[in-house]
Formats: C-alpha cells, structure tokens, sequence
C-alpha cells in the first residue's frame, strides 16, 4: 500500500483520518506540533504502519525529507482557536496559516521533483 504523510495528524479531523488509513492497510507518517492542546495519546500509537513526528509543518526541510518516500500528502495542519480566537487575532491565524500552507506546498514541490510524491489532498474545516 501507499506511504502517506499526514499533518496535523494528532488533531481532531486528522485523528480520524489516520483511522480510516491504517484500515486501509496504507503506511501512515503523522507530524504535529501540538501547538493547542498539548500531546494525545491514541490508540494506535503503536500500530507497527503509523510512524509520528513532533515537528512543524512551517518546517519545510523536515517536510521535505518526510515527504521524499511518501507517495500521498494530506495537509490537514492549521492553528486552530475557534470563532472568538479569530476575532481577537485574525490576522495571527490567518498569517500563521498561510505560512504553514506555503511551507507545505514548498515541501511538496520538492518531493515531487525529487523524490516519489504523487499526491497532494488538502483538508479544511470551518
């Protein structure tokens, strides 16, 4: 099966896509910075195809050397605070995303040209 690369991997959406891709029989390598809430725990932590990184998705030499042997990339990591957080520093969210969104694509770039990546998926939530 595929090798995937998921960010944002320990977050709410991104915890259930890694469920859904371990089911599926593919190779997951989660990155999170735990930037919000802290490190959780999940069940399948120690599945032997899921492989987590701590680290940032605004890194893009550590996303590029993660993304080298990844056939898939999901973009799932983003600085969350919900509607109040928004209002009171929309521009630090909005700059902070944009920022882990350029990175990502930077780092997809170059493993495309460079290594086997194939495939870029883009997660979003309102």
């Amino acid at each position: 099966m595929s090798k995937v690369l998921l960010t944002g991997a320990s977050g709410f959406i991104g915890g259930y896509v890694v469920e859904e891709l371990l089911s599926r029989g593919h190779n997951v390598v989660g990155l999170d910075n735990y930037s919000k809430y802290g490190r959780v725990t999940r069940s399948y932590d120690s599945h032997p195809s899921y492989k987590l990184v701590e680290g940032d998705a605004c890194d893009v030499d550590l996303m590029t050397n993660l993304l080298m042997d990844c056939d898939h990339l999901i973009a799932g990591a983003a600085l969350i605070g919900g509607i109040s957080y928004f209002h009171a520093y929309a521009y630090d969210l909005l700059a902070t995303n944009e920022r882990i969104m350029a990175s990502t694509c930077d780092a997809a770039i170059k493993a495309h040209r460079q290594g086997k990546l194939q495939k870029v998926t883009y997660l979003s939530s309102s």
